[in-house]
């Protein structure tokens, strides 16, 4: 599906011969676009930007779904009953996931990971604090703790809302160490100053303890 960037909907509904999806351009799935196609096992849709309605709903044979960062939004039962589906890769965006149902009766959904995962790493080692840190990794890494507690089958939403409220979390905890980063950063360079001209405390030692971006929520210093 070279240069396509729209599946309109119910395109490839019930193509059982279909097993694989991997396309650099396509930006939206329509409704239902891939309903029921049983074989399919793997999709790696970097460019995705909407997914809407039941697209992959009873995909049964989907194990990995892989999507980057620009993902905006996963619409209303995008994957429900996908009853193979292991891990998904999503990018850390607060309202992307558009409602908790979205992968009811996804039994063997206990993996997620994040588009951001390598820069946010880097981000949560540079932290200056070792309490930080940990807090930070324990948060990242919760989602595969709590997601195989989650009750079987149509369990209104449980899955979903798990995501949604994890991404949101990490979100929301990145952001505050960022600051408190950021404050102590200013705290550091305030004494600095007293002790070194200021303009060889800003060219040379400030850059070395600025936090990488992983393109997340803005940061108010």
């Amino acid at each position: 599906m070279l240069g396509v960037r729209e599946i309109e909907t119910a395109a490839f509904g019930g193509c059982k011969a279909l097993t694989d999806i991997e396309c650099g351009k396509l930006e939206i799935i329509g409704r239902k676009a891939f309903f029921e196609c049983k074989s399919l096992r793997i999709i790696d849709l970097s460019a995705a930007k909407i997914v809407q309605w039941h697209a992959f709903q009873r995909c049964s044979a989907l194990t990995d779904v892989k999507f980057g960062k620009e993902l905006e939004t996963i619409g209303y039962g995008a994957f429900n009953n996908c009853t193979s589906l292991q891990r998904i890769t999503i990018p850390l965006k607060d309202n992307m996931i558009a409602d908790d149902n979205i992968f009811d009766g996804c039994d063997n959904l206990k993996h997620v990971d994040l588009v951001e995962g390598a820069i946010l790493k880097e981000t949560v080692t540079a932290l200056q604090l070792e309490g930080w840190r940990n807090d930070m990794n324990a948060e990242i890494d919760a989602i595969d703790q709590i997601l195989p507690l989650a009750p079987a089958g149509m369990s209104k939403g449980s899955k979903g809302r798990m995501i949604r409220t994890w991404i949101s979390a990490v979100a929301g905890k990145i952001v505050h160490y960022k600051i408190q980063h950021s404050r102590l950063l200013n705290e550091a360079a305030t004494a600095l100053e007293l002790a070194i001209p200021k303009d060889i405390v800003i060219k040379n030692v400030l850059p070395f303890l600025e936090l990488p971006s992983y393109g997340g929520r803005k940061v108010n210093k």
